[in-house]
């Protein structure tokens, strides 16, 4: 019970900090996205890449190549974040 109590601490920090990562785990949600594709849907290219990097960095999404594409999905710690996020009504 602990455990979980600082793991949603951690994934409300996320929330209260960074809205941006917010709108970019909504927007991948439960599809495969390559990256330009998300960033073309975003609208944010240098930002939005910095986020999503970032975004793997902490474990919220998971990043593979694939013919020279790079695919983004979300981890479960990333689905995590989104249904707290529903939760709390962000």
């Amino acid at each position: 019970m602990i455990y979980s109590r600082v793991k949603q601490q951690k994934l409300l920090k996320i929330l209260i900090e960074e809205r941006a990562m917010v709108k970019l785990l909504k927007t991948i949600g439960d599809k495969e996205y390559h990256t330009r594709e998300l960033l073309k849907k975003l609208g944010a290219y240098g930002y939005g890449h910095k986020l999503l990097i970032k975004a793997e960095r902490i474990g919220l999404v998971e990043r593979r190549t694939n013919k020279n594409k790079m695919y983004n999905t979300l981890t479960k710690k990333g689905k995590e974040v989104i249904k707290l996020a529903k939760q709390i009504g962000v």
